[in-house]
């Protein structure tokens, strides 16, 4: 069972996430672009078996894909995320900003921005409020 408490350092990667999010909205008619990486290396944190264990917890419960797991499991050395900075600071990268990247086990990525999928839609001019057994009933 993984112990409880480490909520803090993803709670905070996702307020860096929103953050920049927001910053490449409001700033990109000013030119300024605004993107994360998450790079993936191995430290003294990402190393030995309780870690081991944790990376297949997560994975086993629909937490991380394959792909990631294995990106943390075998993260490649510094060099291989470096690439990805060099790019976003170059004029190569003009265009690209409110992008969340991975760089991390010999891979990199890009992480798709959630969209919402549409589970009922009722016109409030026209009627009241969903019940809780409607949203019951669309959420199942």
């Amino acid at each position: 069972m993984d112990s409880p408490g480490g909520t803090g350092y993803p709670a905070g990667k996702g307020a860096v996430n929103g953050l920049t999010m927001a910053i490449a909205a409001e700033l990109a008619g000013q030119g300024v672009r605004a993107n994360v990486i998450c790079p993936g290396a191995k430290t003294r944190l990402s190393t030995g078996t309780d870690y081991e264990r944790h990376i297949e917890s997560l994975r086993h419960r629909g937490m991380l894909d394959e792909l990631s797991a294995q990106g943390a499991l075998d993260a490649a050395p510094p060099e291989y995320a470096a690439s990805l900075y060099a790019y976003l600071i170059s004029d190569l990268s003009k265009p690209v900003t409110g992008q969340i990247f991975i760089a991390a086990g010999g891979f990199v990525g890009r992480f798709d921005r959630p969209s919402p999928a549409l589970l009922g839609y009722r016109d409030h001019h026209d009627s009241g409020p969903w019940s809780i057994t409607e949203i019951a009933r669309m959420l199942s």
